[in-house]
């Protein structure tokens, strides 16, 4: 399940993002490193930022080139548009504040260059779900779209994914299939309504 996670989040920046223009890219809440080491291999310069050091020195072991700095996501130590691009890749669970975070983003970044995010929809059927558990996600569709807007953020491409009833650790024969089933019935095209939803927006000029 992990796999599958990572293999549908990587194709959705690699169709959404161009990495072979050269620029200095910030990876929010880089852990230990899926798309700093993605964005390294490219044309581009990588940050990595997250507020855990153990997961900075994993991502700096792995790849040298990417320059890693320990910092909260809502206080990021870099000035006024300096970026290029900007990722914050399974983050804002981990955040409240919505506008805090993606403040912080728009603040950082170039006009018209990309930030891709993604979250778990808690107004999805699989967060529902979830609830019975004990857990949930933490925002709504509604709300990170309402969000990107008053922060200033046009959103370019959707995605909706993880609509498979599995956890990311989970070794189930039945996820490749499910998978498949999931782009032939265009459930990727009803972002409102999955569990996950991956976003391309700009910052508006």
């Amino acid at each position: 399940m992990g796999k599958y996670l990572t293999q549908t989040e990587t194709e959705f920046v690699s169709k959404t993002v161009n990495l072979s223009k050269s620029g200095v890219f910030i990876d929010v809440g880089a852990e230990a490193g899926r798309f700093s080491l993605l964005a390294a291999n490219s044309a581009v310069t990588v940050i990595g930022i997250d507020i855990d050091n153990y997961s900075l020195r994993r991502l700096k072991q792995k790849k040298r080139a990417v320059m890693v700095v320990q910092a909260d996501a809502r206080r990021i130590p870099f000035r006024d548009t300096v970026f290029d691009g900007v990722f914050m890749i399974e983050v804002l669970d981990y955040i409240p504040s919505l506008f805090e975070a993606l403040g912080e983003c728009h603040r950082v970044l170039k006009p018209q260059t990309p930030f891709v995010v993604s979250f778990g929809n808690q107004s999805s059927m699989k967060a529902k779900l979830r609830g019975f558990r004990g857990k949930s996600y933490t925002h709504t569709y509604r709300k990170v779209m309402q969000c990107l807007k008053e922060t200033g953020f046009e959103v370019t491409a959707k995605l909706g994914y993880s609509w498979l009833p599995f956890g990311r650790m989970s070794e189930s024969k039945l996820v490749s299939p499910l998978a498949g089933a999931e782009k032939l019935f265009g459930l990727r095209k009803m972002p409102s309504l999955s569990p996950w939803v991956l976003l391309r927006a700009e910052k508006s000029p």
